[in-house]
């Protein structure tokens, strides 16, 4: 009964417990419920917040540096350049996408002088910032420049615009108005135009037109060198001149004028000069010879002598020339110390030819001999009557109308070659002298 009733006290005593206890825990969880509910709204807002601080931080991260972008020191343009806002600037940092504009509109370039520019800078984090610039604004060089000495066009050439300016690099010049004439010497005008990139300048040259070539001095086809004693020389004896100007004078090189008397070798010296002072010399020898023979002639051996060889004797030490009828050199020979001479011809002699023979020296010679090889003979001989003598040569005729063949003389009159009153009688030496003169030509 005890332990019932102690059950029943314990089992209230819990009862009582519980009921008082259930209310208070009841209001402990519906205050728990209130603050939960109460609080999610701020949960959510701190979520908010954590996403924008989030994105601060990157923006901040992603935000240019200060020297991302600084202007330019030392910076200078031409007249006339167009030159873009990223021009000023450099970038040193091209992460955050940077741009550039003018923020006062374009830069002054139009004329020379010192002046500054705002560029206004913008990245792709929304900040921007503004840079100022300093700059120069420089003459434009020019396309082409003059030449620093007044130029000199030869007379008769065909100029270029390059001789009379000097272009820039890439510049084109030509003459305004085609290529000036140089038909005339005298100082003139015209007008160079210099292009580049669609540019055009203008440039006025004054330039001189001269005559720099000189003369031409040809050789006289003839013998110069010899000139009989007493002749009148002249330049023109030795030479000839032409000129571009069409105008040339000969002159003797003073000290170099010529000798009329003395006889031997001499030397002389001509000078061409054109109007415009151009001189062209000419330097070599000529000889003069006596006017008159005054050696011995030389004595041909008509017992030795053969159509192929010449044997005979004249004054030693001389040379002995043998010209056919037409005065060509067909044979010489240097005598020796007693005057003999041996001339051996290439050709043999033919019956009938006739030659002359006469000694020599480079300024005197002697008397022309005349010779035969007498055809009815086969000998030489002397022709002593005259230079004219009647020659008789066997033929033989022909008659058409009978079939024997007749032996018959025709008579034929030689004449050989006399040559002039006074002959040049120095073939020989001419051909020595000729050989080892010395041309020279000299233009200044």
């Amino acid at each position: 009964m005890k332990n019932i009733k102690k059950k029943l006290i314990v089992i209230l005593a819990f009862g009582l417990i519980l009921s008082i206890s259930t209310p208070v825990f009841a209001t402990e969880t519906g205050e728990q419920n209130e603050s939960t509910t109460e609080i999610a709204p701020p949960t959510q807002t701190t979520t908010k917040n954590n996403s924008v601080e989030e994105q601060k931080t990157k923006k901040e991260l992603l935000k240019a540096n200060a020297n991302a972008v600084v202007g330019k020191t030392n910076l200078s343009f031409k007249i006339g350049d167009t030159p873009a806002a990223q021009d000023f600037v450099t970038v040193n940092d091209a992460s955050n996408n940077p741009t550039f504009t003018f923020k006062n509109g374009q830069p002054v370039t139009n004329a020379s002088g010192n002046y500054s520019i705002e560029i206004q800078v913008t990245f792709d984090d929304n900040t921007s910032t503004d840079i100022t610039v300093n700059y120069i604004v420089k003459e434009a060089a020019p396309l082409a420049t003059l030449k620093t000495t007044t130029p000199v066009i030869e007379l008769g050439s065909k100029p270029t615009p390059n001789q009379f300016a000097t272009p820039a690099a890439g510049a084109k010049l030509s003459f305004k108005s085609g290529a000036p004439s140089t038909k005339k010497t005298g100082t003139f005008t015209t007008t160079i135009v210099a292009s580049k990139d669609g540019k055009t300048s203008e440039l006025i040259v004054t330039y001189k037109v001269l005559d720099q070539e000189p003369p031409k001095i040809s050789v006289n086809p003839d013998d110069y060198p010899f000139i009989i004693k007493g002749e009148t020389i002249t330049p023109s004896t030795f030479v000839t001149a032409t000129d571009n100007s069409g105008k040339v004078t000969l002159t003797f090189k003073p000290g170099y004028e010529p000798t009329y008397s003395r006889l031997g070798m001499h030397a002389f010296v001509v000078i061409a000069t054109d109007p415009s002072g151009n001189t062209t010399e000419f330097y070599s020898y000529y000889v003069i010879v006596s006017d008159k023979p005054t050696l011995k002639a030389p004595t041909l051996d008509l017992n030795r002598s053969t159509p192929s060889i010449l044997y005979g004797v004249t004054m030693p030490n001389l040379g002995v020339i043998a010209e056919d009828e037409d005065g060509n050199l067909i044979g010489w020979s240097i005598e020796d110390e007693k005057g003999n001479f041996t001339i051996t011809f290439e050709t043999p002699l033919q019956p009938g030819d006739i030659f002359a023979l006469y000694s020599s020296t480079e300024v005197e010679y002697s008397e022309e001999t005349y010779y035969i090889y007498d055809p009815e003979t086969l000998k030489i001989r002397e022709l002593n009557e005259s230079p004219f003598e009647v020659k008789t040569i066997n033929t033989k005729n022909s008659n058409t109308t009978n079939s024997n063949t007749k032996n018959s003389n025709v008579t034929q009159k030689i004449i050989p070659k006399t040559g002039d009153a006074n002959p040049n009688p120095f073939t020989l030496f001419g051909f020595i002298l000729i050989s080892s003169s010395v041309i020279i030509l000299r233009k200044k």
